[in-house]
């Protein structure tokens, strides 16, 4: 970690600041340390593992800043063989948002600000840095998606779960065909990547999965028990903005599809017994529940 850091220190001319690593239980990929300059003010750097994922980080901070409350980028350096791509971002004010955090104002106020990201329209479906491999049918890159995932799992769940599952995605996916997109999507919009203050919305963080997608999958976190509370405000809030897509026939897909994407990283990394063994666990047990008698 410390190699790391004196990377970073002298990439980005930082060699009096004070670096601390900010812990995340769900983190995933990325590591992000809170940047102490000697003035005393504030900024966090984000090491992105994969060019890709700072490639998108770059890609919506900037397309976003003007609209929604997003850090604003500070500095980077770009990814090279043997050195990952980093982004020095403001730091906003605030914590990440807990249940104790939530009340129906808040909430409205954090879907209406959900539904001007999905306000930002596109021309297909797939990953924005790549434009030219934009494809028109939804379905295709989420078949694709899934397969990877399918295929992290294939040696680790039991082969009965792994076929059910295949059977659900090729009973389902023809609901793709009259999604609401393309737009952008955030593919995370959780509570932990929502930043409050004193009550109020400060800042929507962690792009590095966003695409050019459909708006109900966005709304997976939501129905897989990854928020707390007040849904009925969270959903008045975004309706403010523009109608809620119809979204309840095509859940079972889009959580079997998050599902397989968590369990597929935490089997490939190797962390599902340890660091992701929390997520590792909710997700198998939602996939082994869906198929019970």
């Amino acid at each position: 970690m410390e190699q790391l850091v004196t990377l970073y220190r002298e990439r980005l001319n930082l060699q009096d600041a004070t670096f601390r690593c900010i812990e995340h239980e769900d983190a995933m990929v990325a590591k992000v340390f809170k940047v102490i300059l000697p003035s005393g003010s504030e900024c966090v750097l984000k090491v992105c593992e994969r060019p890709n994922d700072f490639l998108r980080e770059v890609y919506f901070l900037r397309c976003l800043e003007k609209s929604i409350p997003v850090p604003r980028i500070i500095d980077r350096v770009q990814p090279e063989p043997g050195i990952h791509g980093a982004i020095l971002m403001e730091c906003l004010p605030g914590a990440l948002l807990t249940m104790h955090d939530l009340t129906d104002e808040l909430a409205y106020e954090i879907g209406s600000c959900f539904a001007r990201i999905h306000l930002h329209r596109r021309t297909g479906f797939g990953d924005l840095i790549h434009p030219h491999d934009l494809i028109q049918d939804a379905r295709v890159p989420f078949a694709q998606k899934f397969a990877e995932g399918f295929t992290e799992c294939s040696n680790h769940l039991p082969r009965h779960l792994l076929e059910q599952c295949r059977r659900l995605l090729d009973t389902h996916i023809d609901l793709l065909q009259t999604v609401d997109g393309p737009c952008i999507i955030h593919r995370d919009f959780r509570p932990g990547n929502i930043l409050v203050s004193h009550g109020k919305l400060v800042g929507i963080i962690d792009w590095s999965s966003a695409r050019a997608g459909f708006s109900q999958e966005d709304f997976c976190p939501l129905e897989h028990g990854e928020w707390p509370s007040h849904k009925n405000a969270f959903l008045a809030g975004y309706r403010s903005i523009r109608l809620v897509p119809d979204y309840k026939s095509m859940m079972p897909l889009l959580r079997l599809h998050r599902a397989f994407a968590t369990i597929g990283f935490t089997v490939k990394t190797g962390t599902w017994n340890s660091q992701h063994s929390r997520l590792y666990q909710r997700d198998r047990r939602f996939l082994e529940a869906m198929f019970e008698d």
